[in-house]
């Protein structure tokens, strides 16, 4: 049972001190905390995010639209670049039905005229199309469904609360099909060694996203493993039948945080 909280916050938007070269984001901006998608591989488990309890206690920001435009308004140094809402939470969470934040969040930013990057997990975002469609026709909209596998048995235990795949490439369709002005596509992050990245996997994301006319499939094999997040995501695997995979995943990341740069170039020759 997922516990919801309410809490004001001094900020909204965090700049970052580079674009991601991923999201092609400027500036990040998270409508909760937490996240009940509940992705057992998630980065944002790490400790270095300090959220705890991390799909169990979701914390639903107070008019953290009126935050965002009060920066937006009176800001005199913001260049007008892309916004990625969610970095450490899926901005279409199943609480967004509820509580809005991120429909509030993105009139703020069809108001003042700013370029969003979304990437979720949730067909929820289908709800906020004409709104994204104005986004694209002002100034740039990019939305991006992550995926991990096409499989949905699979991607139930890997990402339990998140729309199914075969979900998500409908999604897809759908937003071709109704909101010409934005960009949609598919992000294949991470890329999990020995489950996910079978030839036959990624072959078979890449044909449903171009039969459902997505624009673009960005790739990245970009698993971690650290602290927190690495105990979690190992635990859940050894409960699992995917257990197998543990010990050539331990050799290959050794002490690191990612995988090496032969595994990367390995993926990125498939």
């Amino acid at each position: 049972m997922v516990k919801y909280t309410s809490k004001r916050f001094k900020t909204a938007l965090n700049v970052l001190k580079y674009p991601d070269s991923w999201f092609w984001c400027r500036y990040t901006l998270n409508p909760y905390q937490g996240c009940e998608h509940a992705c057992i591989y998630c980065d944002a488990r790490s400790s270095r995010y300090y959220v705890d309890d991390f799909e169990n206690e979701v914390i639903v920001k107070k008019d953290i639209n009126k935050i965002l435009e009060r920066k937006l308004k009176n800001t005199r140094t913001l260049l007008p670049d892309v916004i990625g809402p969610g970095g450490v939470c899926d901005a279409y969470q199943p609480i967004e039905e509820k509580a809005e934040n991120t429909l509030s969040l993105l009139k703020i930013i069809q108001k003042y005229k700013y370029p969003v990057n979304i990437a979720t997990k949730s067909t929820l975002i289908l709800r906020d199309l004409d709104l994204l469609n104005e986004i694209g026709r002002d100034t740039w909209c990019t939305v991006g469904f992550s995926l991990t596998t096409s499989d949905d048995e699979l991607a139930n235990f890997l990402e339990p609360y998140s729309s199914a795949p075969s979900e998500r490439f409908h999604a897809i369709k759908e937003i071709k099909s109704r909101a010409p002005q934005i960009q949609v596509g598919t992000y294949v992050i991470p890329i999990i060694p020995y489950l996910t990245d079978d030839p036959q996997n990624l072959e078979d994301i890449v044909r449903k996203t171009k039969e459902a006319a997505g624009d673009f499939i960005l790739f990245s094999p970009g698993l971690t493993l650290r602290d927190a997040q690495k105990e979690y995501f190992l635990k859940k695997i050894e409960q699992s039948p995917y257990k197998n995979i543990i010990d050539p995943l331990l050799e290959l990341f050794g002490e690191n945080i990612y995988s090496s740069g032969a595994y990367a170039q390995k993926i990125h020759h498939l």
